[in-house]
C-alpha cells in the first residue's frame, strides 16, 4: 500500500489552479465541460472510464491524476477489489 499523501498533493494542485481558473476562466470551463462529457455514460460506462483513467494515471507515474481518479472511484463506490483488478 502506498504511503504517499494524494490528498495534500491533490489540494496543492487544487491551489495552484486557483489563480489560473480565474485568470483563464473560459479555458478551464472548457476543460470542465470536456472532463465531464469524457465522463458521461455511454457506451463504457462512467466507473469504468474512471478505472481506465486510473490505469493510465498509474502508468504515466502521475500522483495526481492517481489522487483524482481513486477520489472519483471512492464516489462511485467502487470497491478496492474492483479497482485492484
Amino acid at each position: 500500500m502506498s504511503t504517499f499523501d494524494h490528498a495534500n498533493l491533490m489540494q496543492g494542485i487544487n491551489e495552484c489552479l486557483t489563480p489560473f481558473r480565474k485568470s483563464q476562466s473560459e479555458a478551464m470551463q472548457g476543460f470542465g465541460q470536456l472532463a465531464r462529457a469524457s465522463m458521461a455514460e455511454g457506451a463504457i460506462n462512467a466507473k469504468n472510464k474512471e478505472l481506465i483513467a486510473l490505469a493510465i494515471g498509474i502508468t504515466q507515474h502521475c500522483s495526481g491524476c492517481v489522487g483524482f481518479h481513486v477520489k472519483a472511484l471512492r464516489k462511485s463506490a467502487c470497491t478496492w477489489a474492483v479497482a485492484l483488478r
